[in-house]
């Protein structure tokens, strides 16, 4: 089988790739820009890289561009799509919308139109897109995959776009598509303007945590491995049904609990009030939401469930990106 990744070489996608490399022997094609959060240095860095870099194949393009003829020969035939390549970081978003309209809407339209032109036999589409297209989710609000969608900032917006623009050319052409959506994903060689690097770093450099919220009223997000998405998005390339929405769902944990889940693998104790600075969440960031949750049912019934619990690995992750040698991707 041969499987085409576009933002293979981003944070989830080079995750992605390390989880097809051991539990399948298909052969990878890897579609990148390899922006800021494009790196192939991450593809480089996963474990099995040297014994299995034989079916990996890069290919670059940038898809807020058409893809020419020369490229999808490059690309060749393939049997299934995973479609990670997509702007994900909301405060950018927040200063400029722009550049998540074209990578994340006309980025997922122009990929969408080659598969229309070019891929007549492929046997499954995965959409990737995200929770916070829902919009937040009141305490007990658990969102259901054909709720409302109702997104609160300009990154979420973008993809509600894409994953509106899937879903047609799956209903109109045929197009064997699934949409995935998932929560807050955390993993080692994550983009250290992300939450938790950046409380792993600023633990390890004693500086002050910032905290979104005020205590009483802290932000909760549901939080699953990398890997834990690529073990999912594998068994819905195999069991998910084309014009169908599957949660991908992780565990719900306040962003002070993860602090302080840092701290105490660092320091070995929670975080002292005078290490935390809390600011308000709405005024320091626009359209930035209390809470996010989705209800994973639907992926349960079809006896999917994550190998590794969020505590187990949460803590690997941090012993992980703690070790000397794996500072480089806190920039340190």
């Amino acid at each position: 089988m041969k499987l085409l990744i576009t933002g293979g070489c981003g944070f989830v996608g080079h995750h992605l790739v390390e989880e097809v490399l051991k539990e399948t022997n298909w052969k990878i094609i890897l579609l990148d820009r390899l922006s800021y959060a494009g790196n192939l240095n991450k593809i480089a860095d996963i474990s099995v890289w040297e014994k299995k870099k034989d079916r990996i194949r890069f290919v670059f393009h940038d898809l807020r561009a058409p893809i020419s003829g020369t490229t999808a020969h490059l690309i060749g035939n393939i049997d299934y799509i995973w479609h990670l390549a997509a702007e994900s970081h909301v405060d950018r978003s927040l200063n400029d919308s722009i550049p998540f309209v074209m990578s994340n809407v006309l980025g997922t339209a122009n990929l969408l139109e080659y598969v229309k032109a070019h891929q007549p036999t492929l046997k499954k589409f995965i959409h990737f897109s995200t929770d916070e297209v829902y919009g937040p989710a009141p305490e007990g609000i658990f969102w259901k995959e054909w709720d409302r969608l109702k997104p609160s900032n300009p990154y979420a917006a973008a993809k509600a776009g894409s994953d509106c623009l899937a879903y047609a050319f799956a209903h109109s052409f045929g197009l064997p598509i699934v949409i995935t959506r998932s929560m807050n994903i955390f993993g080692e060689r994550q983009n250290p303007e992300k939450f938790i690097p950046k409380t792993i770093r600023a633990v390890l450099n004693n500086e002050k945590i910032t905290i979104h919220g005020t205590l009483g009223n802290i932000s909760s997000r549901c939080w699953i491995h990398a890997r834990r998405v690529g073990e999912a998005i594998t068994f819905l390339t195999r069991e998910g049904k084309p014009e169908e929405i599957y949660h991908i769902v992780g565990e719900e944990r306040s962003v002070l609990d993860l602090a302080n889940g840092i701290s105490k693998i660092i320091r070995g104790r929670d975080l002292k009030e005078g290490e935390i600075e809390y600011i308000d969440f709405h005024k320091t960031r626009p359209g930035h939401d209390l809470r996010y949750a989705l209800d994973g049912t639907k992926l349960g019934e079809m006896d999917w469930y994550s190998r590794l619990s969020l505590d187990d690995s949460f803590d690997k992750m941090v012993r992980w990106m703690i070790k000397k040698e794996n500072r480089k991707w806190l920039d340190i």
